[in-house]
């Protein structure tokens, strides 16, 4: 028996037909509107979001830049020396605060890395300055803030300003500038127990750090234990004092300090 061939209606090849139109259409519109999706597996394709930074803002043209914050402590690396290297403790030597001073301000500013000067250039320097004052004042000893700063303007050739009426704000500036102080002084009120007892009518010291508080960090001649020795600002502040060459003796009637740099 020989079977027919079943043969699809004229309705079902018009429906297989319509559907497949439909299904193009749909799969074109879906690609159209969400190409991020994938027809294949539904997936959305998401990526990372990118860092971002604030820009640094820099100043215009002319503009002037902010001050760099100032810090709460220093404590420059200025060589020290006693006054008297060697521990010889005459006449000259008493009185040799002030070339110490110069000697410790110029070893700093002329790049000096010895943590302590040695005794035979301090002594060698000592020579030279009382000479170079004997030359330009006359005399050596007993020199006041304004001759010392001539001393070392002259001697060295760096720049010393005298500042009256000076405030620990004066100090610490001149400090965060890179420049030495000395402040000359009544060394009988500022309690140092390593002086010979009363300790100097008259001296100088080297200030080359400040502390967070009112804390002054020194370099004072005046003993071989002076490096980094720690005063109060108010302790020299009202300590200070000058060389009155009129009345032989110190005066307190102004504050002074002077500010040594290149």
């Amino acid at each position: 028996m020989v079977m027919k061939k079943h043969r699809p209606s004229k309705f079902s090849v018009i429906f297989i037909i319509t559907a497949g139109i439909i299904t193009a259409v749909a799969l074109f519109y879906v690609q159209k509107n969400y190409p991020d999706i994938s027809v294949t597996d539904k997936k959305m394709d998401i990526k990372p979001p990118v860092a971002t930074t604030t820009p640094v803002t820099k100043p215009k043209p002319g503009q002037t830049p902010p001050p760099a914050p100032k810090p709460t402590s220093i404590n420059l690396p200025i060589p020290f020396t006693s006054q008297a290297p060697t521990a010889n403790w005459d006449q000259l030597h008493n009185e040799a605060c002030e070339e110490a001073s110069a000697i410790m301000a110029n070893a700093y500013l002329t790049g000096d890395k010895d943590v302590v000067i040695p005794a035979k250039n301090v002594e060698a320097q000592i020579a030279s300055l009382t000479q170079w004052q004997d030359k330009s004042f006359g005399y050596h000893l007993d020199t006041t803030a304004e001759e010392t700063a001539e001393m070392i303007s002259g001697y060295y050739g760096l720049k010393a300003t005298i500042v009256e009426d000076y405030t620990l704000q004066n100090i610490k500036d001149a400090l965060n500038n890179h420049s030495v102080v000395i402040l000359p002084v009544n060394g009988r009120l500022i309690g140092n127990p390593n002086y010979k007892q009363p300790g100097p009518i008259y001296h100088m010291l080297v200030v080359r750090g400040y502390t967070s508080a009112d804390g002054l960090i020194t370099n004072d001649s005046g003993t071989r234990l002076g490096q980094n020795y720690p005063y109060t600002f108010n302790t020299l502040y009202n300590a200070a004092a000058d060389w009155d060459h009129s009345a032989n003796t110190i005066t307190s009637a102004n504050k002074i300090m002077i500010v040594v740099s290149k």
